[in-house]
């Protein structure tokens, strides 16, 4: 009987997290972001879809390493440097995101509707 060890260690770890922070594209001051997630793993080309609200960072768990496509799409409301509330229709769009950290955070721009 032979046994082999390993030197190394053995990572089953194929999944990640990540943060996305998303960035109003005006001056102001978000109160609330209803939105809808869709992310795309550009190798397996599995979806990951989500929809929730937040004050600014959307948090994803539990998705395969690897490139991936956002979009995203939802409602925002925010506050001006006057005080005035405004609620507008946005857009977020990303073609290539790397995700291999183990705690990957990025920040996207808002692309305000209407506007």
């Amino acid at each position: 009987m032979v046994a082999i060890t390993s030197c190394h260690k053995d990572s089953d770890d194929y999944t990640t997290s990540c943060e996305i922070e998303l960035i109003l594209s005006v001056e102001g001051e978000m109160e609330v972001i209803q939105y809808s997630i869709e992310m795309m793993n550009l190798n397996t080309r599995d979806v990951v879809t989500a929809a929730g609200k937040t004050q600014d960072v959307i948090t994803v768990s539990e998705i395969l390493r690897g490139a991936y496509s956002i979009n995203i799409e939802g409602v925002v409301r925010y506050r001006n440097a006057d005080g005035d509330v405004f609620t507008q229709s946005f857009r977020v769009q990303s073609e290539y995101v790397l995700m291999v950290d183990n705690d990957n955070k990025i920040e996207l721009e808002m692309t305000l509707m209407g506007t």
